[in-house]
């Protein structure tokens, strides 16, 4: 007898072993049947699920499907998913002759009528995480046979249950929210997802905080959970690095291909500098090593590359506010290190890898997302261009309260001068590319972005769409070598790196994305958490335009520093005591107050306010005797209440 023989005879026997142990024999072995067959329905061919798998896997020595070395496998499959929810899909020609089990729980088939899928509610039995899924055969006929389909996890919205209504931590955010608008913030959207449930969604503020003059609105259309964002840079994430990782796992797309293999004319000149343009791959751009500036203005005809800090006339040889000519203006743009040598973030990285969704897909990056990732998950919110597209300004939230002028301290050709409002802020995005760009441009809300972010937790699908497969999430939000707080395109929390924004709390494999305009996304895969954290920041005055022209008051609040409104979502899913929390409230009011008597930087009229927001939050939780009644008692307490006023 040859070696291979030997496998598959002891393979044979191992398989009737396996069936005899799976097949329950005596009543007491039995498992207790837990649910029964719903509902008939029908699934799509378009479809894309977990686990899509027809039992028996044929025992042949070429049927790929067939696991020689683990014979259990052929009998068994992981999917994910959370206590309490979830569901699966059954397709049989003769349901009797199969057992379902779901994490050593029997599942009910008397329901499955043959050659009809038949959808089976498992919540009884599902689990958070990693839950299992096992066959049994009751019988040897080769024609029976069992298909199963199991979807991805979708989002529970429970926000409004009293337990999480009553949940301190939550009720804590919402003061220091509501204060901080009280105090001069101009608006906020929170989602906060854990275990595959939105436990926390809430919404503050008007659309338009503040007139062009910079006075402060007090009515006006409030902000809703619909209510759209700029997302600015987050849009690298939900847009192109979405489109790359679906492309990558369709295997339209390899990162480890250079650029030039699909724009020929992208290479080195011989007067070039600094040369590594040739050999320039889509993963070095993805890491933000590929060599280019931060931030080249393409759209400014003034910008001088040679003395940026000073305007002048016609001086940027990449300027332009042609869509058409972005890709040569990019090519034509000198790098400022040798590809690979450092890690220096640039929005060219991903302008540039925008074109490239659209070279390889053929459409425009905003036709390919909307039509091919957001429209399949149902998300009506997120999309490009929302202005063009139906919405109106009362479903936007407002940015800059004059243009691109910095308080009419900038100049460029074109430049806006009235309140920015569903039109994308960022230039380069708006004036070179027209509102789709691979660094900027999309618009949406804490609701939509909930699913997005669920579909990273749930490993690169959401109910029946499969986005990207998990062996490329896995490629994708692994850490880089050389910086552990970047992944491929993702910022990660790596050893508490990335902490500032995501917290303390949150996982080191924790990835996400910030934005400009004041928008914050997490995403811990560990704990199956998301918090979404949308603001518009930019909405408010600048500090002095005239010596520091992006200094904006609202970039001075907890809100726009992210970091504190993440911890108390954490503290929030750990169920953190009344005390903890005032606690931590007294921390944040006795930290913020040495941190504005001692930093120059910090001693604004925009920073006052947010101390003033931070105590007015406290002197809501006072009563009588408790640890914030004594701390506002104390030396300390009556002093900063004397600076306040």
């Amino acid at each position: 007898m040859n070696k291979r023989m030997g496998v598959r005879k002891c393979a044979l026997l191992l398989s009737l072993v396996t069936l005899a142990s799976v097949v329950p024999a005596t009543s007491f072995l039995k498992p207790q049947t837990l649910f029964a067959a719903q509902s008939s329905n029908s699934t799509s061919t378009q479809d894309k699920f977990q686990i899509d798998q027809k039992f028996p896997i044929d025992e042949k020595d070429d049927n790929p499907d067939f696991d020689t070395w683990s014979l259990l496998n052929n009998v068994t499959r992981k999917f994910y998913g959370f206590a309490g929810q979830g569901y699966l899909y059954v397709y049989s020609n003769n349901a009797s002759k199969f057992g379902l089990y779901v994490n050593g729980k029997k599942v009910a088939l008397k329901a499955v009528k043959p050659n009809s899928w038949t959808k089976i509610n498992i919540a009884r039995v599902t689990k958070n995480g990693n839950n299992s899924l096992q066959i049994a055969r009751k019988g040897t006929s080769a024609s029976d046979t069992l298909q199963i389909k199991v979807p991805y996890p979708t989002l529970v919205n429970q926000a409004k249950e009293k337990k999480n209504l009553q949940n301190n931590s939550f009720k804590l955010m919402d003061t220091l929210i509501k204060q901080e608008i009280k105090h001069g913030f101009s608006s906020a959207q929170i989602a906060i997802v854990h275990n595959g449930k939105i436990i926390k969604q809430s919404s503050y503020g008007l659309l338009d905080s503040y007139s062009e003059s910079g006075e402060r609105l007090t009515t006006g259309p409030k902000v809703n959970n619909s209510t759209l964002y700029d997302l600015a840079s987050n849009t690298k994430m939900y847009a192109t690095n979405f489109a790359i990782q679906k492309l990558v796992s369709e295997g339209k797309l390899d990162i480890n291909a250079k650029v030039s293999s699909i724009f020929p004319d992208f290479q080195d000149k011989a007067d070039d500098k600094i040369k590594g343009k040739s050999n320039l791959t889509i993963r070095d751009i993805l890491m933000h090593q590929a060599g280019f500036p931060a931030d080249p203005q393409y759209h400014n005809n003034n910008y001088d590359p040679t003395n940026p800090s000073v305007n002048k006339a016609n001086a940027n040889p990449v300027y332009t506010q042609d869509r058409s000519q972005a890709l040569n203006k990019i090519i034509a743009t000198p790098l400022n290190y040798v590809p690979g040598t450092k890690t220096i973030y640039s929005d060219v990285d991903y302008m540039l890898l925008g074109l490239i969704v659209e070279k390889i897909t053929g459409q425009r990056e905003d036709d390919y997302v909307e039509h091919n990732i957001y429209q399949p998950l149902g998300l009506t919110h997120t999309l490009y261009n929302p202005l063009q597209k139906g919405f109106t300004k009362n479903q936007i939230t407002a940015a800059e309260l004059n243009g691109n002028t910095r308080d009419h301290t900038i100049s460029f050709n074109n430049v806006r001068t009235h309140t920015l409002q569903g039109e994308v802020h960022d230039e380069k995005a708006f004036y070179t590319m027209k509102g789709v760009s691979g660094h900027a441009g999309l618009f949406s809300n804490a609701s939509d972005l909930a699913v997005l972010a669920q579909t990273v937790i749930n490993r690169g699908g959401y109910g029946k769409h499969r986005i990207f497969d998990e062996d490329t999430l896995d490629e994708f939000i692994k850490p880089k070598s050389t910086d552990p707080s970047y992944g491929l395109g993702w910022r990660r929390q790596a050893s508490g790196k990335y902490a500032w924004a995501f917290s303390n709390f949150a996982d080191e494999s924790t990835v996400g994305h910030t934005g400009w305009t004041g928008t914050l996304t997490v995403v811990d895969p560990k704990e199956n958490t998301a918090v979404i954290l949308l603001t518009n920041c930019r909405n408010t005055p600048i500090i002095n335009a005239k010596q520091t022209p992006n200094d904006f008051a609202g970039s001075h609040y907890r809100l726009a520093k992210y970091g504190d409104i993440v911890g108390l979502a954490f503290a929030g899913i750990n169920h953190d005591s009344k005390n903890a929390n005032n606690q931590k409230l007294i921390s944040l009011v006795t930290q913020r107050y040495n941190e504005i008597v001692k930093n120059k930087g910090d001693q604004t009229f925009a920073d006052k306010n947010d101390l003033a927001a931070l105590y007015g939050s406290l002197k809501s939780r006072r009563k009588h005797g408790n640890n914030v009644d004594k701390f506002m008692k104390s030396h300390l307490g009556v002093t900063i209440k004397k600076f306040i006023e």
